[in-house]
């Protein structure tokens, strides 16, 4: 571990629990980068290892396939994030022990407390994004219903009033349902 991390995680041992607003602004610069928090995430349930496996992990995880699958060149890709980059800040602040020369990367006391701010995020509810496609088929099927009732009642088949009527309702219930399942 370099020494100014070492020097701040040992102040930061003998101060009070509660970080400053320095320090909470640190630990969120530390935290935003998503390859940072997936070698924080690894170390979770391991005390060491080495960069080269480090690399292959994360690779697999941003390719969503197994670390078996992770290609030469995707992993090349992460080792040098991660060796240029990424493990020296980590290690910096004092969140991981990195042996440059060795290629290994072992966790320390503030792993685990940067562990706890991602464990505090990871219970937020998460909020529901029309891309997530988590609509039931009976509310696609309203608003379709909504939409086709709108074109009869365009070329005449149906009077206006009415198709107009019994698009808004359709389209009602439709965003109710919606609503619904975005809550439960």
């Amino acid at each position: 571990m370099s020494s100014t991390g070492a020097v701040e995680a040992e102040t930061r041992t003998r101060e009070s629990p509660e970080p400053s607003a320095e320090q909470l602004d640190r630990i969120f610069a530390i935290l935003q980068n998503h390859r940072r928090r997936l070698v924080l995430e690894f170390l979770r349930d391991h005390d060491s290892t080495t960069q080269g496996d480090l690399a292959r992990h994360v690779a697999a995880v941003e390719n969503g396939i197994p670390e078996s699958a992770v290609s030469s060149t995707q992993r090349k890709r992460v080792y040098v994030s991660l060796y240029q980059a990424h493990l020296p800040k980590l290690d910096d602040f004092g969140a991981i022990s990195f042996d440059r020369d060795r290629g290994t990367v072992e966790r320390t006391a503030r792993t685990d407390e940067l562990l706890q701010y991602l464990d505090r995020f990871e219970d937020e509810p998460q909020t529901m994004t029309l891309s997530e496609n988590q609509f039931g088929l009976s509310t696609v099927v309203l608003l379709g219903s909504a939409l086709f009732v709108v074109f009869v009642g365009e070329f005449g088949m149906v009077p206006a009033d009415l198709s107009l009527g019994a698009a808004v309702l359709l389209s009602l219930v439709g965003m109710s349902a919606i609503v619904y399942d975005i809550r439960k």
